[in-house]
């Protein structure tokens, strides 16, 4: 039972790791945020829905809201219940998506990185279960669209986080990570997370280049979890690495 409890533990963590922040390519396009950012974000919501009870539902409009709602999870709620439900939203809408258009990447990719950050709040009772779903559909995004750098980096974090036993794996993790980068890497979480790896092998002059190029980077996607999250985490790092 003890082991049972410590494994479902290591798991949250995972999908904790490879969930956060992973979603939505477009809605990470947000470079230049409104000044009242992230409340912004509930204006853009009430608009989308506004245009669905009066237009009806279209793939496109629930892309957008499984992204916007990723979006109001990971930036502007601060209670976990709410971000659960919003999160929750997110799958919904993803699942559906998914049903209308079966080949669609980011469909496939937006139900894994939401359902995933969804069942961590929970705690996930049925740890493995979830992680085999997510993965499937993490897979499927991969399958459609192989440089979709998202779905690379959540697969890159799930194989580096993972336990030998459920399937982790330090090389295959390293091999999607630096694909997620090399499809793009504005996406700085895919050079914090190879970081990480290269750092537990020692390998500390590869991770300072990756430390360095979240820094450094131009234009990244997420710039407001970028400026909160990204690039304080890797000024610890580099800072631990120093002599």
């Amino acid at each position: 039972m003890i082991a049972r409890r410590r494994s479902i533990s290591r798991l949250v963590a995972v999908l904790s790791l490879a969930c956060l922040p992973l979603m939505a390519p477009a809605r990470a396009e947000h470079e230049s945020l409104p000044p009242d950012y992230p409340d912004s974000l509930e204006r853009e919501l009430a608009a989308l829905q506004a245009k669905i009870a009066t237009q009806g539902v279209r793939f496109d409009r629930l892309i957008s809201g499984a992204e916007l709602y990723l979006d109001i999870a990971d930036d502007l709620f601060e209670d976990d219940a709410q971000k659960r439900l919003a999160y929750e939203a997110a799958a919904e809408m993803a699942k559906r998506a998914v049903q209308m258009e079966e080949r669609n990447a980011q469909a496939h990719f937006l139900y894994a990185a939401a359902r995933g950050s969804a069942e961590r709040l929970k705690g996930i009772a049925n740890a493995g279960l979830v992680l085999g779903e997510i993965k499937e559909h993490v897979r499927r995004a991969i399958e459609l669209d192989p440089g979709h750098a998202q779905a690379l980096q959540m697969m890159g974090g799930l194989y580096a986080e993972l336990p030998w036993l459920l399937g982790g794996s330090e090389q295959e993790a390293e091999s999607y990570l630096r694909r997620a980068i090399a499809a793009d890497g504005r996406y700085t979480n895919a050079h914090l997370i190879l970081a990480r790896l290269l750092i537990k092998q020692g390998r500390r002059a590869e991770a300072r280049v990756h430390l360095d190029a979240v820094l450094q980077v131009e234009h990244p996607h997420y710039p407001y979890a970028w400026r909160r999250t990204f690039r304080p985490e890797a000024e610890r790092l580099l800072k631990a690495l120093s002599p």
